[in-house]
């Protein structure tokens, strides 16, 4: 099935940027610096919850995978997705908001700043992923159709 195919390389990829947001992230915490123990912190944070949805996604399409499921219930669960992907596109920019808020409160307060562009980078990415994969997503599945 190449919808579920194509959603566990989506659900790879976001399960890579997690390691790599936590392999950067993990080391700072241990930083003598308030803004990069901030920017660590939140930056592992975000490697986490990007990791459980990852995996838990990676399953539930595993599972799918087993219900040898008819063309419309595929497609239904791609305009699902996809729905979702826009939905999550939506909160990305409220993330990147938040992040530019936090550093604007207080410019001097190094923990804010830290968190704020980390809120900022994993938002920007996020938007990035979240809306390449909603365009694609369908244009992919029509391709496949004809």
């Amino acid at each position: 099935m190449a919808f579920l195919r194509y959603q566990a390389r989506m659900m790879s990829q976001l399960l890579f940027w997690a390691g790599l947001s936590l392999g950067v992230g993990a080391p700072m915490l241990f930083s003598s610096r308030e803004w990069v123990r901030s920017f660590g912190g939140m930056t592992a944070a975000w490697a986490i919850v990007n990791a459980v949805i990852a995996i838990l996604s990676l399953l539930s399409a595993r599972r799918k995978a087993r219900q040898n499921a008819d063309a419309e219930t595929i497609w239904s669960w791609m305009r699902h997705l996809v729905r979702l992907l826009w939905l999550n596109a939506g909160l990305d920019v409220v993330y990147v908001l938040v992040g530019v808020g936090l550093i604007g409160w207080d410019p001097a307060n190094r923990m804010l700043n830290g968190f704020g562009w980390a809120i900022i980078i994993q938002g920007a990415f996020l938007l990035l992923f979240d809306t390449w994969h909603a365009v694609r997503l369908p244009r992919r599945m029509r391709l496949q159709q004809e």
